[in-house]
């Protein structure tokens, strides 16, 4: 539990990452000021990226709160890191700006990894801020093939993910780490930059024998792609392309990589399909492009990781197999004009894992 007394070394250090949107920076702290969890066991970093000469947030800062401003854009990644490395703490919340918490959000969570040493990071349900009836996430899962997805994603909330369940990640949305877990998994890639970084810290924590876990009684509310406005924006679509081929290069096992082959494979096809259709081949091959000049970068990382890592091919396996297994049974229990046609194909032509 967390400790009343202690004011030197905060129970949490919070990140928050933002990009010229002071007005949700400021809305996002005003909410973390009404949390559950005393004052004294909490602080604020909030960094803000390519900054303008000047405060980005008037003074006076709120309680427990201070800045740091960066002449260039960092991305989500290094920004957090900067973030973590200026505080001290036994774990890092990791906060985008558009997010709203619930008064024990984190509280919760920190109960939670309080309880379970084993537990490398803890997250809520997110609901949509524009639409309070609908999930935006229930925690991150991904497939075998090495795509991620956000479980519940847009559905209504009716109660099928109100039950406690591990999950092979933690939307970088609101996300509880353990700072010893975060730290040695290495923290956020700067090479991803922003997308997926935060499913690959997950993995290579999960290898380094850690679990998570998803709370449903922890909740957030979430506005979602703030920045860039749009999930098909070109620039989603290239990163997501180039960090895909990132994280498999760097975070799979090579005999598990050549077992998932086929599987890598035909997702790759079905999500150039899938830029294809919706008009961001362009920015699908400046990924692919991007991916695979950053080979040589990501395999030295690979040696590195697997160099470390605790748990075998075989439970590595287990663990992606029981996150697709997530996703199919998410994906078979929504209307079937909700479905989505990638995941239809995917799972006609492999099956239930």
């Amino acid at each position: 539990m967390y400790n009343r007394q202690q004011s030197r070394v905060k129970t949490v250090a919070i990140a928050i990452p933002s990009l010229h949107r002071p007005d949700l920076t400021a809305r996002c702290i005003a909410f973390i000021q009404k949390q559950t969890l005393p004052a004294d066991a909490w602080e604020i970093v909030v960094v803000e990226n390519d900054a303008p000469a000047g405060k980005v947030l008037p003074d006076p800062l709120p309680p427990n709160t201070r800045r740091l401003e960066l002449p260039t854009n960092e991305g989500t990644t290094g920004s957090i890191n900067r973030a973590v490395s200026a505080t001290e703490s036994r774990y890092v919340l990791l906060l985008n700006n558009d997010v709203e918490l619930a008064a024990d959000y984190i509280q919760k969570l920190v109960v939670a990894l309080d309880a379970d040493p084993k537990l490398g990071f803890a997250s809520g349900k997110l609901l949509r801020a524009t639409q309070r009836t609908h999930l935006d996430g229930a925690g991150d899962a991904m497939l075998m093939a090495g795509a991620g997805y956000r479980l519940g994603n847009r559905d209504a909330d009716s109660g099928q993910f109100d039950h406690a369940m591990p999950v092979l990640a933690g939307c970088g949305a609101a996300v509880l780490y353990r700072r010893e877990a975060f730290a040695a998994g290495g923290g956020l890639d700067a090479d991803f930059f922003a997308y997926l970084d935060d499913l690959d810290l997950a993995l290579r924590v999960q290898l380094l024998g850690h679990g998570g876990i998803y709370l449903p009684s922890a909740v957030a509310y979430h506005i979602g792609s703030a920045t860039l406005g749009d999930t098909l924006h070109p620039r989603v679509i290239e990163y997501i392309t180039r960090n895909q081929i990132y994280l498999l290069i760097k975070d799979y096992p090579r005999d598990v990589f050549v077992r998932l082959l086929p599987r890598i494979v035909t997702y790759q096809c079905l999500w150039l399909m899938f830029a294809l259709r919706n008009g961001t081949l362009g920015a699908y091959f400046r990924g692919l492009i991007a991916g695979l000049r950053g080979c040589r970068t990501m395999r030295q990382k690979h040696r590195e990781l697997m160099a470390r890592r605790r748990i075998g091919d075989d439970e590595f396996l287990l663990r992606l197999r029981n996150s697709e297994r997530q996703i199919y049974d998410w994906n078979r229990t929504r209307l079937l004009q909700e479905r989505s046609t990638l995941l239809q194909i995917y799972f006609r032509l492999f099956g239930r894992p």
